[in-house]
């Protein structure tokens, strides 16, 4: 990855401070937990469990 990549991903960055009220369906969710589960921590400390 390059650096350019990396600050331009650091400018596109924000925080969302208003958030719908439509549920999420489950398939997201899943996937959303699952690349939390298989993400890596430092060094494996895996603060989850």
């Amino acid at each position: 990855m390059h650096s350019n990549h990396l600050i331009e991903l650091a400018k596109a960055r924000y925080s969302c401070r208003n958030y719908d009220a439509r549920p999420v369906e489950q398939e997201k969710l899943d996937l959303i937990l699952e690349a939390g589960r298989v993400a890596p921590s430092a060094v494996n400390f895996q603060p989850w469990h």
